[in-house]
Parts: C-alpha cells; structure tokens; sequence
C-alpha cells in the first residue's frame, strides 16, 4: 500500500511516500491527492495520519518532504568561484547544505515537481487531482490551485495566507527584508538569518527576503475548482482574519467554497480533532473528485 520514492524538484532529491490503495485493479487509475505539510512539518506525520486514511477511501496518495527539510537532500551554497568542468562535463565543489529554510517560492515549485511525479503514476487519473495542505502548506495549495489548471479540487487547512495586500494586490516592503537582501546579494553573509519576530514556536529559519512576496491570497481569486477551509477559532498565527477567513474572502463568488470552524487553536486540528477534520477532507475529495 505504501512505497518510498524519489522525486527530483531542481536538481535536489526530495523524499516522498507513495500510497496505492489495495484493492487497485491492473491498469485501473483513481483520483489522487498531494498532501501538503505545514512549515517544519515532516511527511511522516502525514503519512501516518491523512494519506493512509485518504488511500482506504480510494485514493491514490503522496506525501513528501520540502527540500533542505527531514529526509530531503538541500539545496546546495556554493560560494567559491566555480572550477572548470572536467571531461564528463562534472566539477567538484566545497559547498554548504541549506537545511531548514522556509522559502515558500522554493516549496511550491517542490509542490509542482511533485505533481508532475504524481501525475506520471500509472494508476492516477490526471483529470481527478486533489491537494490536501496545512498551516503553511494551506496556504500554499491555494497558492498552486489558483495558478495551476491540473487541480480539481482543494483542501486547506488553518491556511497561512501570507502577507496583507493594499487595494491594488501589493504587500508593503519590510525593512529587514531589503537589509538582508542587501547583505546576502553582496556576500556579506551566507546564509538567511532568523527573523527577529519570528516566533518561537516556529522550527528553522522564514526567508524574510521572500515570505513578504509570497501572495497566497492574491494568486486564491482564480480558484475555480472546489475549496474545503478548515480553521480552528483561536488561531495563533495572526488570527483567522489571516488564516481562513481571509482565504474565504479572497477565492471568487463564483466558486464553490465550503468554511469550517472547530474548537480549540492552530495545532488543535492535528490532534483532538484530527478524526473530525480528516473525515470532512475525505468527503469533500469523493464528493469532488468522483
């Protein structure tokens, strides 16, 4: 039912589980579904929780972890000059991991090489794709599904929506993101250094020069397909005003979207109700993508 793979997102290997559910008929193809963690969260959780629950349902699952994260290679610093290739085309380099780094552009462009794993499966059906995230990774499936024509349905949990917008779609400009940009365009340091505000609960370090464009709630007003929002009403990250509320607000009129508020705070949905929320994200994908 389940099997470890490879997928290679910009030349980085990234880890990722495979689950095929039992009863899969030679050359038979189901929907599927991309299962999105949050930020520091690893695809063993999900694939002891959600995708296995998901793959009993029917479904073929993936889960995977972002680059630089748990069992992903890292995108690789290189800051010598680069030597001269050698006959086979190959150079040898001294270079730096880059491990535990939030940028949300580098994770959704993993999302989108995994989905081109996912999509190449034998046993998926390419017209029946659904993506299942949360925290950080809510955000960034409404991200992907208001930019990509291949999703047909989303689930979004406790979404982050990433930076407020003005009337014409545009963030401000923090301060310490040009100092850092500043600094790491002209080598004056290697690496992102943690945000002074980030808070402590957060694992690893927000890419400051990045996370302010980062614009989930712009890229949510071309939703077409099915959105399921799950929020819990104490929302720690910057309230639900910008979690799920404002990602309600943001996908069209037009489209249709189901909200849902439980008890409790953010990492509440993981645990006193995770049975609960799993079950709503299960029904929405064999209603949607039947």
């Amino acid at each position: 039912m389940k099997r470890a793979v490879t997928i290679i997102s910009e030349g980085v290997r990234l880890a990722a589980d495979l689950f095929v559910p039992d009863d899969l008929a030679v050359r038979e193809r189901r929907a599927a579904i991309l299962l999105c963690h949050g930020w520091g969260g690893p695809k063993s959780h999900l694939s002891a929780t959600y995708a296995p629950y998901f793959a009993a349902a029917g479904f073929v699952c993936l889960t995977f972890d972002y680059r630089g994260w748990f069992e992903s290679d890292a995108r690789l610093l290189t800051l010598d000059p680069q030597p001269a290739v050698d006959a086979d085309g190959y150079m040898i380099v001294r270079a730096k991991p880059v491990r535990e780094v939030v940028d949300p552009f580098d994770q959704v462009r993993d999302i989108h090489n995994v989905l081109d794993y996912l999509l190449s499966e034998p046993s998926v059906d390419p017209d029946r794709l659904g993506l299942w995230g949360s925290s950080f990774g809510g955000g960034h499936v409404l991200h992907v599904a208001g930019t990509d024509p291949r999703i047909k349905a989303v689930v979004s949990q406790v979404p982050g929506m990433g930076q407020a917008v003005d009337a014409n779609g545009y963030p401000a400009v923090p301060d310490e993101a040009r100092a850092v940009g500043n600094a790491l365009a002209r080598g004056d340091c290697e690496v992102v250094p943690r945000p002074a505000d980030m808070p402590d609960s957060l694992r690893g370090v927000g890419d400051v020069r990045t996370l302010w464009r980062y614009l989930p709630r712009v890229a949510a007003r071309n939703i077409r397909v099915p959105t399921l929002i799950i929020d819990q009403e104490i929302e720690e990250y910057g309230g639900r005003e910008n979690s799920g509320l404002a990602a309600k607000a943001a996908i069209p009129s037009t489209t249709r979207v189901a909200y849902h508020v439980f008890p409790g705070t953010h990492y509440d949905v993981y645990s006193k109700n995770y049975e609960a929320s799993a079950t709503l994200a299960r029904d929405w994908f064999l209603e949607h993508l039947a």
